[in-house]
């Protein structure tokens, strides 16, 4: 029984390794932010969740074309910059929207 159990576990594949772990370049410091620009990314498409859909598509298409102009960026002060940059953008979008729909009643 207990041969049985070291055969066993002596054949057994490791689990595939996740696909973000695959990047040996990255950092702890990448790591965190790379999860700060998903969470903005995710952000501003629930910006775009009251407007009409023309409207949202054109600005879902805007964000996912910066972000993929970015996708290879390295330099953790460039990133943190954009993701800055990002960020305004994202506020001044909810004011418009917060705005559009407070004049629309």
């Amino acid at each position: 029984m207990k041969t049985a159990l070291v055969r066993l576990s002596r054949s057994a594949a490791p689990p595939p390794v996740p696909k973000f772990f695959k990047d040996v370049d990255m950092s702890l410091a990448h790591f965190l932010v790379r999860g700060q620009a998903i969470s903005l990314y995710r952000q501003i498409l629930r910006c775009t969740k009251g407007l009409d859909k023309q409207s949202a598509r054109e600005i879902r298409d805007f964000a996912r074309s910066d972000f993929e102009r970015y996708r290879n960026e390295r330099d953790l002060d460039k990133i943190r910059s954009l993701i800055s940059s990002g960020k305004q953008q994202m506020h001044s979008l909810q004011a418009s929207v917060e705005l559009a729909h407070g004049s629309g009643r």
